[in-house]
């Protein structure tokens, strides 16, 4: 989708960002209004432009210091129909605005009542379904739990947002705990309607299969670890689900606080240590695109250093 961007600042600032963006020959729409911004006050520039040239607008901004400098507003209208023809609004690709991958991952993963709840469903989700071999009913689990990105999250802030960092470690934390929490709450009610023990837990099927470490899942969840890093970064989440759909966080951790509920250490134990790959598999795939996207695609300045002299 086309870019809108929005640059408040300094008239200096503004003349300086308008005579670069006049040169461009890849934008829509571009449109300065002297003397419209109060906070900050000075003059507000916007531009609307391809996804792709929209990167280069705001990496070109960054070399400037004109993130730090200024108020940016990055959005998406809905439709752009320029005057003439617009090749390159045709031929975009769908990678997002760094600054927008971030957006989106806060608002996702930010600790919230919503968050925890939803986690805890999950949780308690989970182990009816694993108790009553019924597999749809922890997919379903999957689907609910916003489990993926709060470790995703950790990569991205590690390169360059340190807030990020502390911010998703304590929702990732926190948010598996109370799932963790809700198994091991519902599961007495969960084996009373199976009409099943406690000692009978670490015979079923799937609580053997996600409480074990095997070369083939372990691949699988790289697999989609990687994947979920692609959408992440492209900002396709509605594909979200179904990277959790192949990872093992959910059932691996309800299965920690089942096996500890009824005290059987050979399940906790081993469902912590298939998590823990798990997560391993997330920040080792889904981290390397990101890497990957952040070295070619988005070139941010680092705090400190003087901004580019313009040529």
């Amino acid at each position: 989708m086309p870019r809108q961007i929005e640059f408040a600042g300094s008239a200096e600032q503004c003349a300086l960002l308008l005579e670069l963006l006049t040169l461009r020959a890849d934008i829509t729409r571009l449109s300065f209004q002297p003397g419209a911004s109060l906070n900050p006050r000075g003059d507000i520039v916007t531009v609307e432009a391809s996804n792709r040239a929209s990167r280069k607008i705001v990496n070109l901004m960054s070399e400037l210091d004109l993130l730090r400098a200024g108020a940016v507003t990055i959005s998406e209208p809905n439709a752009t129909i320029p005057p003439g023809s617009a090749p390159s609004l045709h031929e975009e690709g769908n990678d997002a605005v760094w600054e927008e991958v971030g957006a989106m991952m806060r608002q996702d993963t930010s600790l919230s009542f919503n968050f925890l709840i939803l986690m805890a469903l999950a949780g308690g989700i989970t182990t009816f379904g694993i108790v009553s071999d019924t597999l749809h009913v922890v997919v379903g689990a999957m689907l609910i739990a916003p489990g993926f990105e709060p470790i995703l999250r950790v990569v991205f802030g590690v390169m360059g947002d340190r807030h990020s960092v502390r911010a998703s470690l304590a929702s990732m934390t926190l948010g598996y705990l109370a799932l963790c929490a809700a198994a091991a709450a519902v599961l007495p009610l969960a084996l009373m309607f199976a009409g099943i023990e406690g000692d009978d837990l670490g015979s079923l099927e799937w609580a053997v299969y996600w409480s074990s470490i095997e070369p083939g899942g372990v691949f699988t969840s790289l697999l989609a670890g990687t994947a979920g890093g692609v959408i992440v970064a492209s900002r396709m989440k509605i594909l979200a689900t179904g990277v959790m759909v192949a990872l093992a966080l959910v059932p691996s951790a309800a299965l920690v606080g089942m096996g500890l509920a009824v005290g059987d250490a050979t399940i906790a134990l081993g469902a912590a240590a298939r998590w823990m790959v798990e997560a391993g598999c997330v920040t080792a795939g889904g981290g390397a695109i990101i890497l990957l996207k952040r070295t070619l695609l988005h070139h941010r300045r680092p705090a400190g250093r003087r901004p580019a002299t313009p040529t």
